[in-house]
């Protein structure tokens, strides 16, 4: 059984508009397919988890058809069923996973790569937990955490999205540029203290902190060059005493990556680290928004399958 779970609204109805074109597939109608669509933020976290408890036996895929953030969701819905393997059609305004894992763009050839190729890549989420809460209220990511402007940047940007204007217009690729304009004039620098692999750093004008799977995220943005698929260990990068002029100067240049000159921009891959704030802070983790006075991040041990079409070589 291949179960779909499809938000329908991604991208102004693209969603939607892939699971038609899949449905008429003659591939689609003779492989035991069902599809679940989200009503609201957090459904798919809630249709993963209905599925793996009644269907674990019988399911062989669940295909994600949406944004970052409905594969967020079913991802930490099969939180405790990781060995149902996970397949993504990207249908989202952003795609920052399918770029990158260097998932192909054309939504049948990956239906088709899923049913009879059967080709996947191994992937390893991130996890997190926040407020020095018990681990039984853990998280995944999979593509970035971030803290500080990226995480108000892209609450900014979730609301400018929700424009009706906005959505006819049809501009959600601009709407973090907009965000970061609308940000940038009043936002406060932190101050935390970041615990790198048991190294303490005090961090006093700090304006952004992310913690990468893959180099992207805002839709293309290279914000973590160095970022590679792979256990054990993550990219984090920070942003430290710099002028508001010059940071947008960092994000004129982030989709090549020549921010990393900048001496403000520090960069490290470690295995596990925490933050933690006298006041509490604002997060993003693929595009979701929380605030928490502490988080601690560590990545996933054991790797989960994402099947698709790959641009890239596949595992």
């Amino acid at each position: 059984m291949y179960i779909f779970i499809v938000n329908t609204m991604a991208a102004n109805g693209r969603g939607l508009k892939i699971l038609k074109k899949l449905e008429s597939d003659p591939l689609f109608q003779k492989s035991y397919c069902r599809s679940f669509r989200t009503e609201y933020r957090g459904h798919a976290e809630k249709l993963a988890q209905q599925v793996a408890e009644i269907h674990k036996e019988q399911v062989e895929c669940v295909i994600v058809i949406g944004g970052d953030g409905t594969l967020h969701e079913v991802v930490n819905g099969l939180q405790h069923h990781s060995w149902i393997p996970v397949a993504f059609i990207p249908a989202g305004s952003g795609n920052d996973f399918a770029r990158g894992v260097g998932m192909a763009s054309d939504p049948l050839a990956i239906f088709r790569s899923i049913v009879s190729k059967r080709r996947y890549k191994s992937y390893w989420p991130g996890v997190y937990l926040t407020d020095n809460r018990t681990k039984k209220y853990y998280r995944h990511f999979v593509n970035n955490l971030g803290f500080g402007l990226e995480a108000e940047v892209t609450a900014a940007a979730e609301r400018i999205k929700s424009k009706k204007w906005f959505s006819l217009l049809k501009l959600s690729r601009w709407s973090y540029l907009l965000g970061l304009l609308v940000v940038i004039k009043e936002f406060k620098p932190l101050r935390i203290i970041l615990n790198l692999d048991g190294e303490r750093r005090q961090l006093d004008n700090v304006w952004m902190i992310t913690i990468s799977n893959h180099p992207y995220f805002g839709g293309g943005m290279k914000i973590n060059p160095t970022a590679k698929i792979q256990p054990g260990s993550f990219s984090v990068l920070t942003v430290e005493n710099i002028t508001r002029w010059k940071l947008l100067l960092l994000f004129m240049s982030v989709y090549w990556g020549k921010h990393m000159n900048l001496k403000e921009v520090s960069h490290f891959q470690v295995s596990s680290l925490t933050i933690d704030s006298e006041t509490p802070i604002q997060f993003q983790t693929d595009g979701q928004v929380g605030t928490c006075k502490s988080c601690q991040v560590s990545k996933e041990a054991d790797s989960r399958k994402i099947f698709g079409a790959f641009t890239k070589l596949t595992s």
